[in-house]
């Protein structure tokens, strides 16, 4: 019943920001940074609600670095986003493609006015140079940018980052800070692996378009709904955003991702 209540509640909330997103996007017509402002007010709080909804309570260790930053962050669910929203006022979030052609959702999470990434080689310099450009007009910028390598399950430990993204904070001279994500459940229920995280990844395919089957071997094998309502039938469950206090310098892009993922292992507790 809980499940159900809490599917039908966020449909509603969905659905009801949708419209109005789309209504405050009018605003367009005479004013666009007025219009950007109310979509992104909207679009915060539609997470936010997101969050409330379907149990998450948030748990933080440390603070958020001072504005303007450079965060990334290890990537274990999807819901790593609506915690992402429970504390940011605003940023520039690097977001994969794919997700922008999601019925209604896509819209809102584009009011945030993420970079959308497609993740090929080809896509990398341009979405570097509007990196860049954000830093350089003093904007936060926030990304995950753990590889989609399937020898790693999500959330049992922290997946090699990519250098090529990153390479605007070299460019900007740009620290970067960063912080880790690790999920709980109530005692009783059961663990974050079973019921919080979901996989494959449906947009991380091979070249030929297939999700590698080394990826099945290590996630249940059911559908995003039958996912979704489990989650959905614990009474809440713990997000734990831990902050390292000091950022990370690079000269070299290479240098800075390994760094980086080995400065982001250190404070990440694997899930159950």
């Amino acid at each position: 019943m809980r499940a159900r209540f809490r599917f039908a509640l966020a449909l509603v909330w969905i659905i009801v920001c949708y419209v109005v997103i789309r209504t405050v996007s009018l605003a367009g017509l005479f004013s666009v940074p007025l219009s950007a402002r109310l979509r992104l007010a909207v679009s915060v709080t539609w997470a936010k609600g997101v969050a409330r909804i379907i149990g998450m309570r948030l748990i933080m260790h440390g603070e958020l670095p001072e504005p303007p930053f450079f965060l990334v962050m290890n990537h274990i669910a999807w819901h790593d986003f609506y915690a992402l929203c429970s504390f940011l006022k605003d940023g520039v979030g690097v977001v994969e493609q794919p997700i922008h052609g999601i019925p209604l959702i896509g819209t809102l999470i584009a009011g945030i006015d993420p970079i959308f990434v497609r993740r090929v080689k080809d896509d990398t310099p341009r979405v570097r140079e509007l990196m860049v450009k954000a830093i350089q007009e003093g904007k936060n910028v926030v990304m995950a940018p753990e590889t989609p390598e399937t020898t790693i399950r999500r959330g049992t430990g922290v997946r090699r980052f990519r250098g090529g993204l990153l390479d605007a904070a070299v460019i900007t001279r740009k620290p970067i800070h960063y912080m880790s994500f690790t999920y709980r459940t109530p005692q009783g229920y059961p663990p974050p692996s079973k019921v919080l995280v979901f996989g494959p990844n449906p947009f991380l395919p091979t070249r030929d378009g297939k999700i590698p089957e080394s990826e099945y071997k290590m996630y249940e094998r059911q559908t995003f709904m039958q996912h979704l309502l489990k989650l959905l039938a614990l009474p809440y469950f713990e997000v734990i955003a831990t902050f390292a206090p000091e950022p990370i310098l690079a000269d070299d892009r290479i240098d800075l991702a390994d760094r980086l993922r080995e400065a982001v292992e250190r404070i990440f507790t694997p899930i159950e």
